[in-house]
């Protein structure tokens, strides 16, 4: 009898016995999987505990991209997922550490992105820098995936453990605060817009900047904590379309009277507001206010 039939069994006397003979406890079988793939299918969870003991290594990759660790996630498996947890003492060092799912993934990211607290406090003191700037196929690593996933305290804690995390980008060069802008999420850009780690102009790959992202999102909320952290108000995006365009043009209501509320506070402001030149070239040209507004603003013999 070969390892993956003893895995299908769930005998532990005849693991034990097979692995004296030397059988490799990772061997793969003809699909690419393993024996602790099969004892997950066969829901033999007492040998899945016992194998990983006895040599077994749940980080050991198939043929194909992925791991048991990655099925047992994506099929809920909890028994599994917590004995997974509960040995990472054991497979802690192995070579096989970083195997990735078919996105790209490593088990850093799933804990992450499956919102598995136990799995991340057992893994999360294991990042280094070199596991830190692994990225996925979108492009995303750890950190920029803690943000999209709103995961508040994972993300500031590996803020303030990597200074580089402010550097890092996706596939479309999205930044984390581009990346939080675009989804609304407000208490997310309220950590990054603190000690001013991130540039407020910066812009992705198709020349958004986040707040430009965040009223494409009508994320009003993070649109105020980038309005008031003193990010540009007068800016065009993707196809060089102002923001005032794309708020009228997806009829943003709300965002679109944030934008002028906001502006109407500083053009009030008269020549202190330091992009008031900018401020009026923009009206000028992109013509946002009604007249009523204009007079309001205190702007309507200057456009």
């Amino acid at each position: 009898m070969g390892l993956i039939e003893v895995a299908k069994l769930g005998s532990l006397q005849e693991w034990d016995e097979i692995l004296k003979e030397g059988a490799d406890p990772n061997e793969l079988d003809s699909y690419g999987t393993n024996a602790l793939s099969w004892m997950l299918k066969m829901d033999h969870v007492g040998l899945f505990q016992h194998a990983i003991q006895s040599g077994a290594d749940p980080t050991s990759p198939y043929r194909t991209p992925g791991n048991v660790i990655f099925d047992a996630f994506s099929q809920n498996r909890t028994p599994f997922i917590e004995v997974i947890i509960q040995t990472a003492s054991i497979w802690k060092n192995s070579p096989n550490l970083l195997t990735r799912d078919k996105e790209g993934n490593t088990i850093f990211h799933l804990s992450v992105m499956e919102s598995n607290e136990p799995l991340w406090e057992v893994i999360h003191e294991w990042i280094n820098d070199e596991i830190f700037s692994l990225r996925n196929e979108s492009g995303r690593t750890v950190f920029l995936e803690a943000v999209v996933e709103n995961r508040i305290e994972i993300l500031s804690f590996l803020l303030k453990t990597f200074t580089k995390a402010k550097d890092q980008i996706d596939s479309e060069g999205k930044n984390a605060l581009h990346l939080a802008s675009e989804r609304n999420l407000d208490e997310v850009c309220s950590i990054l817009l603190e000690d001013d780690i991130f540039q407020l102009e910066s812009k992705d790959n198709f020349g958004n900047t986040a707040l430009f992202l965040s009223a494409s999102a009508d994320g009003v909320e993070s649109m105020k904590e980038l309005l008031y952290a003193g990010a540009n108000p007068f800016v065009w995006g993707e196809n060089e379309e102002s923001i005032t365009r794309l708020l009228d043009r997806e009829k943003f209501g709300h965002c679109l009277k944030t934008w002028k509320d906001f502006v109407i506070q500083k053009a009030i402001l008269g020549d202190i507001y330091p992009l008031r030149n900018e401020m009026i070239q923009y009206i000028k040209l992109e013509k946002p206010f009604k007249p009523e507004e204009l007079a309001k603003a205190k702007l309507i013999d200057l456009i």
